[in-house]
């Protein structure tokens, strides 16, 4: 949008009337003015609105928000700390537990601030009542009034796509894709949808799946850092519920480990009820993640000497033996425990502690709404394997980003940690989350093959020019090697040649080489490579 706008008075008509804008005259542009982006600004409850300011010959105002209908207030300050004109406010209408006016108001740009001044009554509920609120923008000198429409948010359906390593979460990013031959829709009466199993979507390993799931309202929530990515994850947040607790802690470097330390006291932390009571039983799962998929690739149970445990919140499990962790690699931990009776972000401590050296990580577990679900209040994504078993971690190979106007929540799903196998993308709207969500439950399956290529052509004629062309199972933009050795027969010449070549979108790559001599002077091998790994050939061309 153009910055350089012609910025207008506007008459205000009663509390939330509204005149057609008056241009201002040549004199007046030197005067201090305000305005928005857009007249209109529309939002469901629960997801964050962005409000775009405008500012000339300023870099403060004031912004506030009125409810039309509703006693609902808020009066910001807003700041252009970059000078170049625009302010845009991130105002989260979700108003969980635990998140206050710094958190709901934010401004989008890393220079610029827009800070909370004043909130009156605000809602009973999680989120901003449906309606029309008024915006108005002022400086001592103008005001300039718009208008946030709150709306009930909404759920229709799914998809899942291939795309190249290195696109983006943005599905109109303009990345090309490989896409499922339906989409789960969430339009059904209990919520469920599944993508038809029969045309199952395929992923060669390294390629990424983008799943987007079109369910508005839960934006505001998505604000927070995951609670599946906290230090400490339980399976079931609720206060004084029996539960599983997860652990993951990765060293910055290798370690050898002889002892785990867990410290729920620290920081005045209440610890959970039953840490006192903690044996080796209740373990249900320990080891080594060692490529990143969220699964134990290396159990380390049968080396587990004995546990201690004490009544100010420690529980330590000691080895027999040496642990090794790389510094690439990820310690999980699986283990039956029962919350304390308490709400909220409560500290935790994990030490592994080793021969020489020791690696402590300080962090939080989240009980309560909160801290229901992997992504919280009630959200749940995960990663799982077509059986409905999940990895230790559920989102270990999962990156998430939500806009509700590029697909929703989008997840992308790292292939290249991922055994080849099926697996599915699964979100879950619980009872946890604010009540004007939509409950559902969306699932995309897919699998994860090794990716091939099949050389199209392995003609060689009496042309300098050598054409390669194959085809394959990648995703499209993604990128390949293809190499060609030429060795003149009878001795003479060798040539190593190397080129790029970049996926097309149905699966074709091609390179053309020039051998400087007839292509059919010389013994050719053509091979494929993706990632340091050679996926067809080497193939004799002549």
């Amino acid at each position: 949008m153009d910055t350089r706008l012609t910025l207008a008075a506007v008459l205000l008509v009663g509390v939330a009337g509204i005149a057609a804008p008056l241009a201002a005259p040549a004199a007046a542009q030197s005067e201090p003015a305000v305005g928005f982006g857009d007249a209109r600004t529309t939002v469901a409850q629960g997801d964050v609105a962005t409000i775009d300011l405008q500012l000339r010959n300023a870099d403060r105002a004031t912004l506030q928000i009125n409810a039309a209908s509703l006693p609902y207030r808020a009066t910001l300050r807003v700041h252009d700390g970059d000078g170049d004109g625009t302010v845009q406010v991130r105002a989260n209408t979700f108003h969980g537990e635990g998140v206050d006016g710094d958190e709901r108001f934010t401004a989008a740009g890393d220079a610029d601030e827009a800070r909370l001044l004043a909130e009156a009554n605000p809602p009973e509920g999680a989120v901003l009542d449906t309606g029309r609120y008024n915006l108005i923008v002022s400086t001592a000198e103008t005001s300039v009034a718009a208008v946030l429409a709150v709306e009930e948010p909404t759920a229709s359906s799914s998809n899942a796509t291939v795309v190249a390593p290195d696109a983006s979460l943005n599905p109109e990013a303009g990345d090309s894709e490989t896409t499922a031959g339906s989409s789960g829709d969430a339009s059904a009466d209990d919520g469920t949808s599944e993508t038809d199993a029969a045309d199952p979507l395929s992923a060669a390993r390294s390629d990424q799946v983008r799943t987007a799931f079109a369910v508005s309202g839960i934006g505001g929530i998505l604000e927070s850092p995951a609670p599946a990515n906290n230090l400490v994850f339980p399976a079931n947040s609720a206060p004084s519920a029996q539960t599983v607790h997860t652990i993951e802690t990765a060293p910055d470097e290798d370690v050898s480990v002889r002892s785990v330390t867990i410290d729920y006291g620290i920081d005045d932390a209440v610890p959970p009820r039953t840490v006192h009571q903690f044996t080796r039983s209740d373990i249900e799962a320990i080891g080594i993640d060692e490529t990143g998929d969220g699964y134990i690739d290396r159990s380390v149970g049968i080396a587990i000497q004995n546990t201690r445990t004490s009544t100010d919140g420690r529980m330590t499990i000691t080895f027999d033996r040496s642990v090794t962790i790389a510094s690439n690699q990820t310690f999980r931990l699986a283990y039956a425990m029962e919350n304390p009776e308490v709400t909220g972000p409560q500290a935790v401590s994990v030490a592994l502690d080793g021969e020489r050296t020791t690696h402590h990580e300080r962090g939080t577990v989240l009980y309560g709404p909160a801290g229901q679900g992997t992504l919280g209040y009630g959200v749940d994504l995960r990663l799982t394997t077509a059986d409905g078993e999940g990895p230790t971690a559920p989102l270990a190979a999962v990156e998430t980003a939500y806009d509700i106007d590029n697909g929703g929540l989008v997840a992308m799903i790292d292939t290249d940690a991922l055994a080849t196998e099926e697996y599915a993308v699964e979100l879950t709207v619980g009872e946890a989350a604010p009540e004007p969500v939509p409950r559902v439950s969306l699932r995309e399956p897919f699998t994860v093959v090794e990716p091939t290529a099949e050389f199209t052509n392995r003609s060689v004629g009496d042309d300098e020019q050598l054409s390669v062309t194959a085809d394959t199972n990648l995703a499209p933009e993604g990128s390949v090697i293809i190499r060609v050795e030429a060795d003149e027969s009878g001795g003479g010449i060798s040539q190593v040649l190397n080129c790029v070549a970049t996926v097309e979108s149905d699966g074709a790559v091609g390179c053309e080489f020039d051998l400087s001599r007839s292509a059919s002077d010389f013994d050719i091998e053509v091979s494929i490579q993706r990632d340091g790994s050679v996926i067809a050939g080497p193939t004799e061309y002549n």
